[in-house]
Formats: C-alpha cells, structure tokens, sequence
C-alpha cells in the first residue's frame, strides 16, 4: 500500500495540471472573443453614424439653432449701397455680406454692389464702416468689398465649407438682413443641387422669373451667361438676404445666397446659393486681380430630348447628350473643329425651329455628360482658363474625341463683337436643290447659288457674279442666273455648309481656290478672304426698323409709302448705310 501512494498522488496533480491548463486556454478563448464582439459592435455604431450622418461627419459637432445663430451672427454684415438711380427718398439698396478673413474683405454678390456710388457696412452691434469695391464677378454673381478702416476686434471670418459633400435633405441655416431685419435666421433643408441659374441679369431685389428653367443657350452668345452648380433650399429666402450665408449644422459657409424663385419677388419655398467651393475660387481671384476668368468652350446648344433624337433619325434608347447649334467664331471648339448644326427643323413638343445636324457631347474628360448641367458643373468645379478638356460625341453615327484648350470667357459684347467679324467670301445664297437645278439646266442638285455679292468684298474684287433675274418656282421667289459654287480648294461642295465650314478653318488674307459654274461652264477662281460682319439679332431688329411695310398684313402701308417718294428715298439711302445691297434691293424694288 506503501508503494499505491506515490503513483496515486503523481495521477492527481497531473490530472489537476491539466484542468488548470485547460481553464487557462479557455479563458484566453473567451477574452479574445469578447475583444472581437466589442470591435464588432462599436464599429456597427460607428457604420450607423455614419450612414444617419453623412452630411455632417460628426453629428457631435453639429450646433443646435440658437448656437449656431451665435456663433455666425457676429460675421455676418448688413450692405447699403446708394447709386444715382436709388433716390435718396427711398433708401438705400440693402444686402447682406460674409466676414471672409481678418484683413477686413467681406463677401457678397455682384447684383448687390454693381453700380454702387457709395458702400458701408453695418455690424450687428451698430458700427458702421465705409467699404470699397474690390472685385466683382457677374458670371457667378460673386463680389468682394473692403472695409476701408480696420476694426479688427469686429473681423471674425466664417469657415468654408466643402460643398462637393453636401446632399439633399441635409439641414441647412441662412442668416442675414431680409428687408433690412438685421441679424435674421431661418432654417431648411438643401431641396436640390446641380440647378442653374442666369447670371448678370439678376435684378436688385433678387427674385427669377416665374417661368425660370434651363438655360437652353449657356455658353455662347446670349446676353447672359448661366452659373451651373447651384445650391437649392427651401430656408426662406428675401430680398436683403443676398451675399448672406447658408450654412451647415457646423458653422460652415457652403454656400453664398443669391436669389429666390418667385411669382411676387418674395420668398415662395425656392431659393438659390452659390455653392462655397465656387465661391473660394472665385473670392481668391477676386482679391489678388480684381477678376475671375472662367473657362469657355464657345458653343452653343440644347439638351437631347426623345422629339430632337427622333428628329436626328437617331436609334437612342436614353436621351442624353448636349446639341451643339452653333459655335462661335475663334473659340476653343471652333479651332478644334466641333461643328454646330447646319439645318433648321421645327421639333413640335416644343413648337420651336432647332438647328439639328451639330455634334452632340456625351462626355467630357472620360465623365459622362447628360446634359448641359453636367458640362456647365465641370467646367465651373474643375478647370481653369489654358487647361485641356477632351470632349467625347456623336457626329454621323460615330463616337469621336477631341481635346481643346479652355480659354477666358469674354463678355457678351466681346462675344459678339468675335462672331461678328468673321474670314468671309462676301456673297449670299441658297442650297441648290431640284428646282434651281431644272431652272438653271444644271446636271446635278448640289452646290451653292450666288444670289448676292457684297459690293467691293472679296468675291465681288475676284469677278464672282450674282444672281440677276427673280422667277416664281413653285409658289417661291428665286435669284437666278448667279455662279454656282460646286468646289474649295479641290473639296466637293454640296452645301453652303460646306463653305462655312472649309473657310472657318481659314484666316483673314488667306487665299482659297473656287471652283464655279456659270453660264453652264465650269470656272476656276481665287478669293483672298476679308473679315466681314455676319447678321446679328440685333442687326435683324434694325432690319424691322427700317421695313416701310411693317408685318405684311395687308397692303395699306405700302400704298401709303409708295406715295411718299422722298420717305421712301431717306429709308433706302438709310438702309444702303447700314445693310448690304442685296437686303435694300429686296426692300425697295
């Protein structure tokens, strides 16, 4: 029994060994496990923070109303602007501004301060400061003014938000001074983003028109240019709410409000705000130059819609893409040979001509373009004037790419002023077409007809012939017996198009080769080509002017003038002074 003990006792503190080791795993199994679930479950709470409040980041960070009314109130400042047409009687026109830095530049719009004969700033505790303006930016209807003086204990700047982040539905805040009530707030939700919004002609008390939509004509020569990007929200919006800011639940500035959708001019649940990403771009500028330049690539057009696409005898299963109509003259898309359309068609959804035929983007630096909000956006967000974009569309069918160099936007007038002025033969016409063809004993249907020649222009110096004889083919009237112009420098011409476009590619004192038909003989003959102005729709205006038998309806006022011989001399001499030969001769036969 004495020799059991031993092995009895060994057995027992092994077995107990290797409980004691058993126990110690299992423990090291269940702290492991409980460090996993931990993780696990903090990071469920930080996925649903982050998915209830995106908008913020950091919903702790986030003020409540009144705390945020007290940390912005401060910076925000109340703009009189007195000019020559706001009597002294009837106040001053009032806005709002945004404390940008410390060095006393403040921020506010440009239909605020433009024309301003006199600027003060108005603090909300009262004190009240001379300013000046430093630069102003109509295309985004951006200004910067300067406090003359420095109080720096009032100088207390507002953080810029990053606007690229925002999202619908996130609530939003707008201070500023509604019909001079200084020191307002009102609170909403951001109720759009991406909306565009017609700059320059934004009136002082800031309300669009009823009937506001898409700009249909945003990048060429309208006398306004479109701002892409907006911020739309339902925080009420007045007059004197302009240059004041919306902000986030942070204190952020993430947009500069600017205008209101109304039916009265007050706020009726839409308003408009130039998102803050664009407003550090532009402010930048503004400060160190006194200007911003935006990048143009001079096109004119429409959004594709189902009727025009159908029109285009285009197989599309979506409608997407911007038509280009026109381009102007010497722009970036000019040079790099993006065409406008070439034929007039009515489009009865709309019950409008459109020009069909051009080139329709569909992308833009390999970023899909659905329509011209999306090229206006990209433009504004992430380019500069002298950058490349490449531009992806659809000409006959096929998906090409062309890459550009953006250049500065110019003004309306400069606009026009380019358009106008153009490489030009000096002659008007027609497209040959079946009628002209048997009129004329031509042997085929293409070609360009010479109605017209300008007096001493280049194809009138070269011996280019018009048209001398008017015939009534069909219920029309025609010029006849003019060249025929079937040739370019060695290209077929079918078209006048085709001239257009083979002479846009020219410069002024370049000499082109014209082959012509005249008199059933085909004729060869170099045009040096001249700038000429080109008819504009002001042009076409004064042309209404100067037509003695108004609208055509009846014929009472061509008798009357017809008795009125000198009258009839001094239009037409006035006409021979503003118009070519062709257009007086077709007015005073």
């Amino acid at each position: 029994m004495v020799e059991d003990g031993p092995t009895v006792k060994f057995q027992k503190i092994d077995f107990n060994y290797n409980i004691r080791y058993f126990n110690g795993r299992y423990a090291i199994l269940l702290f492991a496990f409980g460090v996993i679930l931990t993780a696990f479950v903090a990071l469920q709470n930080v996925e649903a923070t982050v998915g209830t409040d995106e908008f913020s980041n950091n919903s702790k960070n986030n003020y409540s109303l009144p705390q945020l009314f007290n940390k912005v109130n401060q910076s925000v400042v109340q703009i009189s602007v007195t000019d020559e047409n706001t009597p002294y009687q009837l106040g001053s026109r009032l806005g709002s501004g945004v404390v940008y830095d410390s060095a006393g530049h403040i921020i506010t719009n440009y239909h605020v301060v433009n024309g301003a004969d006199e600027l003060l700033v108005t603090f909300p505790d009262g004190p009240i400061y001379n300013a000046e303006l430093l630069g102003s930016d109509p295309y985004s209807d951006l200004a910067v003014i300067k406090i003359s003086s420095d109080p720096q204990e009032k100088l207390t700047p507002l953080i810029m938000g990053n606007s690229s982040n925002l999202v619908i539905g996130q609530p939003v805040a707008a201070v500023g001074n509604p019909f001079g009530l200084s020191g307002s707030m009102s609170e909403g939700i951001i109720s759009g983003l991406g909306r565009q919004l017609p700059s320059s002609s934004l009136p002082p008390s800031e309300p669009l028109p009823p009937l506001f939509g898409r700009n249909q004509n945003p990048l060429g020569t309208s006398s306004s240019f479109s701002i892409p990007d907006i911020i739309q929200t339902d925080a009420a919006i007045n007059p004197g709410n302009s240059g004041g800011p919306l902000l986030n639940m942070k204190g952020e500035v993430i947009g500069i409000n600017s205008a209101i959708f109304s039916n009265t001019g007050l706020y009726a649940g839409v308003g408009f705000a130039i998102p803050s990403n664009t407003v550090q771009k532009v402010v930048t500028s503004l400060i160190q130059t006194g200007a911003y330049h935006h990048p143009w690539l001079g096109i004119v057009g429409v959004d594709i819609t189902p009727a025009i696409g159908e029109a285009m005898k285009m197989n599309l299963t979506e409608s997407k893409g911007f038509l280009i109509t026109d381009v102007n003259a010497n722009s970036p898309a000019d040079k790099a040979g993006i065409q406008g359309g070439d034929r007039l068609a009515q489009i009865n959804t709309t019950n409008r001509e459109i020009k069909l035929g051009g080139d329709i983007i569909i992308g833009i630096d390999g970023k899909a373009v659905r329509n011209i909000d999306d090229l206006l956006s990209y433009l504004e967000r992430e380019k500069r004037v002298g950058e490349n974009v490449t531009l992806s569309f659809l000409r006959n069918g096929e998906t090409l790419e062309e890459t550009l160099t953006l250049e500065k936007r110019p003004d309306s007038e400069n606009i026009l002023q380019r358009g106008n002025m153009q490489p030009s033969l000096g002659v008007t016409g027609i497209d040959v077409n079946p009628i002209i063809t048997e009129a004329m004993n031509l042997t085929d249907s293409k070609g360009f007809l010479i109605t017209s020649v300008i007096a001493n222009g280049p194809a009138d110096k070269a011996g280019i012939q018009g048209g001398f004889k008017v015939e009534m083919l069909n219920n029309t009237q025609y010029t006849l017996g003019g060249d025929v112009i079937i040739g370019i420098d060695n290209k077929t011409i079918v078209t006048g198009q085709d001239i257009k476009n083979h002479i846009n590619t020219k410069s002024e004192g370049d000499i082109i080769g014209l082959k012509v038909i005249r008199d059933g003989e085909i004729i060869n003959i170099e045009v040096k080509l001249e700038l000429l102005p080109v008819t504009t729709e002001e042009d076409s205006e004064r042309f209404d002017q100067f037509n003695p038998f108004g609208d055509g309806n009846g014929d009472s006022q061509r008798d009357y003038y017809d008795n009125q011989p000198q009258f009839q001399e001094d239009l037409e001499k006035q006409c021979l002074e503003t118009f070519n030969e062709y257009i007086c001769n077709f007015l005073f036969p």
